[in-house]
């Protein structure tokens, strides 16, 4: 009874008292140990001599009037037809209870129980509270159960002792975690043993599972934790207990999953797409199995791990469809990454302005201004380069006051691939100035990471360019909460490596990044690390490694950083290829002079064309003379004319 022992006292007090009859009321959440105490409590009252009449209500109700007490006797219920049934077994009951003096009477889930049992229960305990009959009964505290929670008040205002199983604390936790494997737990499994919540069922569940699945690593009597998953035993739990909610139920708990531990109804609404006032329904049926607590402003799971299962059990596209707007995203993201930025914010400011009119806000400068300016701030990924600017347009406000509280998911993704445009167009400041209010506000930052975790990598990134490195550690404390469910989370890896130059950290995000991309934007960053760590060959090792997975996704900008630091390096990579073309116009253009053919279009100079491309301007400047020959063109004029002309024709 780790952890129980203020409650066993109260049963050991109840059984010396026996004689003159006593009643004990104990209730706690489901899990708490409750039937585990009145088990040991009967078979204490058996070892004094004691008869002992114990059951419990099942859920689904009875069809037998009073099932539960008679099951407790052990006898079959009189129903021969005829007048006053109720009262007859009510009889029944009081006859065979009085003959079993002493008697305990032991009585588990009755929260569960019908208004005929609970009645009869209450009558009962009047009736026989002259002789030796102990009462020992025991309830799930869950919302919803008006006639039990009235019961307990009667019977306590009648001389009954009530006692409320909380949960363990964390030296009994520990205690119990020895018990279970034998072994004494090292400090990593305590703390993910801390994630129940001091459930003891829930602790047991996952101790259990972690042996049995070979999680543990048990030697010399210490248990050392070796993977930090939810066990399969543990998921399949947490399954079988979302199965007995209805499908509208499951489908709300699921959804608000993703959203992190805690919650707003709000938010849930609008991932599925429903008023709030319409998931009130299942709302309540979670809150009422246990599966969800609430106060005046925020829903949580009731139990960290239970949380965790649950996500654990949602296949990554799942969580991610629940979110995004693939089409938007990746069409952004697409002409970002393969250098095209007028394409990329020409995107991101239509797919901005398709929002409804109570989500869109102005932004805060016009991301098309063609005028140049110059750009000095740089990412880590160097990606801070200048793209054509006013400097006399509106400039950036703190957009912290501009923006209303829990800001909505459309407007915070829509600003967040804008920010990433500004960012490589413009620099580090001009982004912070767009997503200010995302680091500043919890909800809007909770919003953006549980629908795009690694979103939390470029926001660690942009805040450390900028300096703010309270907002880099807040980000990456929040990604590590949400990532929780999966402690390997490779976005959440991915944000403490950059956080903390951590290179291992690094690694592991660059091996199990599920998208192409990120992998290889985690082996870039694990190879600068390692460069400026002194570790050469495993620095050109991994940028090798993210050179090659930029160029399976086609992001070329990106393969054009990465090749820039390999030169700086000493290593230089071929990276043109022979493939036919004809001897003039646009077809007779490589793809490196395309690129520097439409940057300059767009009025750009060769030493900005040279910073966005990460090449020199004496490079810029040949490969714009191979231009000029092949278009048969003498000046920037007429090739911005050519360039429109072919845009028009597209």
């Amino acid at each position: 009874m780790r952890g129980r022992q203020r409650e066993w006292s109260a049963v050991v007090t109840l059984l010396e008292t026996a004689d003159g009859g006593a009643t004990l009321l104990l209730e706690g959440q489901a899990g708490m140990g409750k039937t585990r105490l009145l088990a040991e409590a009967g078979s204490a009252a058996r070892a004094r001599g004691l008869f002992v009449a114990a059951s419990a209500v099942e859920e689904l109700g009875q069809l037998i009037p009073m099932a539960p007490l008679f099951t407790a006797i052990a006898e079959s219920p009189d129903l021969t037809e005829g007048p006053d049934l109720h009262t007859r077994l009510l009889e029944q009951l009081r006859s065979a209870m009085a003959a079993r003096t002493p008697l305990l009477v032991t009585l588990d889930d009755l929260q569960w129980a019908d208004t005929t049992t609970l009645m009869a229960l209450r009558t009962l305990h009047g009736q026989l509270s002259a002789l030796p009959v102990t009462w020992l009964l025991a309830r799930t505290v869950t919302e919803g159960h008006h006639d039990i929670d009235s019961l307990f008040d009667i019977l306590e205002r009648h001389g009954a002792r009530r006692i409320t199983l909380p949960p363990l604390p964390p030296a009994a936790t520990a205690e119990l975690a020895a018990d279970v494997l034998a072994a004494d737990p090292d400090p990593d499994l305590l703390a993910l043993a801390a994630t129940t919540n001091g459930n003891p069922a829930l602790l047991v569940e996952l101790l259990r599972g972690l042996r049995d699945e070979n999680c543990l690593d048990i030697t010399a009597g210490t248990a050392r934790l070796l993977t930090a998953g939810v066990p399969e035993r543990l998921q399949a739990s947490v399954r079988q207990l979302l199965s007995l909610l209805t499908p509208e139920a499951k489908h709300l708990v699921e959804t608000a999953a993703v959203l992190g531990r805690s919650f707003q109804l709000d938010e849930v609404a609008e991932l599925l797409g429903s008023a709030p006032a319409l998931l009130l329904p299942p709302l309540e049926e979670a809150i009422t199995a246990g599966v969800l607590v609430s106060d005046a402003e925020t829903l949580t799971f009731q139990y960290e791990v239970l949380w965790r299962a649950v996500v654990s059990g949602l296949p990554p596209a799942v969580r991610q469809s629940l979110h995004r707007n693939p089409s938007h995203d990746s069409d952004v993201l697409t002409a970002l990454r393969r250098g095209d930025l007028a394409g990329a914010a020409a995107r991101a400011e239509a797919a901005y302005a398709a929002l409804p009119h109570d989500t869109a806000t102005a932004l805060p400068h016009d991301t098309t201004a063609a005028l140049p300016h110059d750009t000095t701030a740089a990412l880590p990924h160097d990606t801070a380069t200048a793209l054509p600017h006013s400097t006399t347009t509106a400039q950036p406000h703190d957009t912290t006051t501009a923006q209303p509280h829990g800001a909505t998911e459309a407007r915070i993704r829509s600003e967040f691939l804008m920010a990433q445009v500004v960012e490589a167009r413009d620099g580090a400041g001009p982004a912070m100035a767009l997503v200010r209010h995302i680091y500043a506000d919890p909800a809007s930052a909770r919003r953006l990471l549980a629908a795009e975790p690694v979103a939390a990598v470029w926001l660690v990134r942009l805040a450390l360019a900028v300096g703010q490195r309270s907002f880099a550690e807040r980000v990456a404390e929040l990604a590590a909460e949400l990532g929780a469910a999966n402690p390997e989370s490779p976005a959440a890896a991915h944000a403490r490596g950059l956080l903390s130059s951590d290179s291992t950290a690094l690694a592991h995000a660059a091996r199990n990044a599920t998208d192409p991309w990120y992998r290889a934007s985690a082996a870039e960053d694990l190879g600068v690390l390692l460069s400026r760590t002194g570790e050469r060959s495993d620095a050109l090792r991994s940028l090798d490694e993210a050179l090659a997975g930029y160029g399976d996704c086609g992001a070329t900008r990106d393969e054009a950083r990465v090749r820039r630091r390999m030169r700086r390096m000493g290593v230089r990579h071929r990276h043109w290829t022979n493939g036919a073309h004809p001897p003039s116009g646009w077809d007779s253009l490589t793809a490196t002079e395309l690129r520097v053919s439409l940057l300059v279009a767009q009025g750009w100079t060769n030493r900005q064309v040279a910073e966005q491309m990460f090449i020199s301007v004496h490079t810029v400047a040949f490969h714009l003379r191979q231009v000029f020959r092949k278009l048969e063109i003498g000046s920037r004029v007429a090739l911005a004319r050519l360039a429109a002309e072919l845009e028009s024709d597209d």
